[in-house]
């Protein structure tokens, strides 16, 4: 690690001129990347240190650049080291949308994401991976291995297994079958900057390099069904049908449709992201993400008890998770 912040020092002393600096280390993220504030010259920017051996900074730089083409406000690259893994961006500075929120001024802020999303959706999706069915059954597959077994210790009987295996192939086959779209993959109050105090707020996008092309609801659903903050049903169901209406195209879905897959978007988001959660504390050594567990599996709760075909999966989380679960996160 201090072999790779000499080789970023030099090479910033390099594109800098050798002119003075101060880099600040900045709160990460889920991923092996690291961030830094660096000031120069009566200027802020950002860097970025993403290490070559476990992560690619390509997907980042062109997904940047297609979003800022059609109008999304993605940090402006200054510099880059592609082979290193250093890239120098534009400071969209440390007013994240999680922080801005309030009962009083969250339905603009709201409005404001999701017209950014929708923007954000007519943007190219030739070469991006698909979120298919595959996908999305490897990502249920880190609920099974880190939630159950790894975090709660949980042995699962033949019929438990069978029980999961035919939940999830119905709930993959479902979101299969819904529009694609240019999906974020984490379009959260965590991943937008409020920039500026504007009547109407202006949002800045980061953390965008796993992007793909998957359904249309999967974004709204990390947007209103928040694993770092929650809403009332009503109002929530209230910013869907707005989102709904103001969609350019609904691709011949109704609103009850698009509803239901907005749901089942998010199970199969939120039973992924028990397991990402108890991963990161786990293996990454990051046991601040613990913390958001309970809300998450309330959302995966409230969203089984409503469809019939997952009851099986809904009593099983009811009998055979939810005590231990209530039982370790009091630990």
């Amino acid at each position: 690690m201090h072999d790779r912040q000499n080789v970023l020092t030099q090479w910033l002393k390099t594109i800098l001129d050798d002119m003075p600096f101060i880099l600040t280390p900045l709160a990460g993220d889920a991923s092996f990347r690291r961030y830094f504030r660096l000031h120069h010259d009566k200027k802020s920017y950002v860097v970025m240190d993403a290490p070559p051996s476990k992560e690619d900074v390509v997907p980042f730089i062109n997904i940047n650049e297609a979003l800022a083409n059609i109008g999304v406000h993605t940090p402006k690259i200054q510099a880059v080291n592609a082979s290193q893994g250093f890239i120098l961006l534009e400071d969209l500075g440390d007013h994240l949308l999680l922080n801005a929120l309030s009962p009083d001024d969250a339905d603009r802020f709201y409005q404001a994401a999701m017209s950014t999303l929708i923007t954000m959706q007519q943007c190219s999706t030739a070469q991006l991976p698909l979120f298919d069915k595959a996908h999305m059954l490897q990502e249920l597959s880190l609920f099974r291995q880190w939630f159950l077994h790894h975090y709660l210790a949980l042995k699962l009987s033949p019929k438990d297994d069978q029980c999961l295996q035919e939940s999830f192939n119905w709930l993959t086959n479902e979101i299969s079958i819904q529009p694609q779209v240019f999906i974020h993959r984490d379009y959260h109050s965590r991943n937008l900057m409020v920039i500026g105090e504007h009547a109407v707020p202006e949002l800045g996008v980061i953390d965008f390099q796993d992007a793909m092309r998957g359904p249309f609801t999967y974004d709204l659903v990390s947007l209103l069904k928040d694993c770092y903050i929650q809403w009332p049903r009503e109002q929530i169901s209230t910013w869907v049908n707005h989102f709904f209406l103001h969609l350019p195209d609904t691709h011949g879905w109704s609103q009850p449709a698009f509803s239901r897959g907005f749901d089942l978007c998010g199970l199969q988001r939120h039973l992924k992201v028990l397991g990402i959660f108890c991963r990161l504390s786990l293996r990454d050594n990051k046991p601040s993400f613990l913390r958001d567990l309970p809300l998450t599996f309330n959302y995966v709760m409230a969203g089984l008890e409503s469809y019939d075909e997952l009851k099986p999966l809904y009593h099983f989380m009811q009998h055979k998770v939810q005590l231990p679960f209530i039982e370790t996160i009091k630990q």
